[in-house]
């Protein structure tokens, strides 16, 4: 190992208990405001959802440590590379902004962090395929979860930066743009699991579609409301579709084998 790998890694290291200091202050800091609650819109999902993110810590704090064996060596160095600093910096940036009310420029902000998670998502998908459960575990799982919420934040971010709740709920406008992003959410979650030739991404798309089930436990309007719901729904049961294919295709093979006499 260089010294410019080691150099690396620490880096990793240090910019993770940055990461991770931010984010439980902007969790439990003087402003007392969430990322997604930082302003309340008509696609603001439950709070709960925010164990998403805490999940997503958990398991980046396992990737600073399993960086450091053999066995991660490659896809943390050449996969991962130095996405995970910049990543964390803009992520870091980004919760910074919106604690601060800066909705805008946090929305500029939130659109690359989730370039350069997307880079290191994409890169790890291509050319660093998971070889046993520590690497889907440490390496492509957490990176995973941070796209898929990444996309989910940005979606809320671009409604707190440029709409507005009312007293008498949401007009037609409003509907018609809280469904078109539920529809974008759905066919995201979609696509993560079409991806790589069918083999899928079935993190990502379990993110967006906790996210769309929160949407739907925080918001009471009548179209909102069941149109996350529905959006959930499909996201949730279409990763299994090639499972249940795969069972059915099975069983319709065997009912129609000839009979040995």
């Amino acid at each position: 190992m260089s010294r410019l790998h080691i150099f690396q890694k620490v880096a990793n290291v240090l910019v993770y208990l940055f990461f991770l200091s931010s984010t439980v202050y902007s969790l439990f800091g003087p402003h007392d405001s969430t990322v997604i609650h930082a302003s309340e819109t008509y696609i603001t999902p439950s709070s709960w959802i925010g164990y998403v993110w805490t999940l997503i810590h958990i398991l980046l704090g396992g990737f600073v440590i399993y960086q450091w064996f053999d066995a991660a060596h490659e896809a943390a160095i050449h996969g991962v590379g130095w996405h995970f600093v910049i990543s964390v910096l803009l992520n870091s940036a980004w919760l910074w902004l919106l604690r601060s009310g800066h909705f805008i420029i946090g929305f500029i902000f939130v659109l690359l962090t989730a370039a350069s998670v997307s880079c290191v998502f994409y890169k790890l998908t291509k050319d660093y395929p998971s070889s046993n459960w520590w690497d889907k575990l440490f390496v492509h799982a957490p990176f995973s979860l941070w796209h898929g919420w990444i996309v989910f934040s940005a979606v809320i971010n671009l409604f707190q930066a440029f709409t507005h709740t009312k007293e008498g709920g949401p007009g037609l406008w409003s509907r018609i743009l809280v469904l078109l992003a539920i529809l974008f959410l759905t066919l995201t979650a979609i696509g993560y699991v079409e991806y790589k030739k069918h083999k899928g991404d079935i993190t990502g798309a379990l993110v967006l579609g906790l996210g769309l089930l929160a949407v739907f436990t925080n918001q009471h309007d009548p179209w909102i409301h069941w149109s996350a719901l529905v959006g959930a729904i499909i996201t949730l049961i279409y990763p299994l579709r090639p499972y249940v294919f795969k069972l059915v295709g099975r069983q319709s093979s065997q009912e129609t084998a000839p009979l040995l006499g």
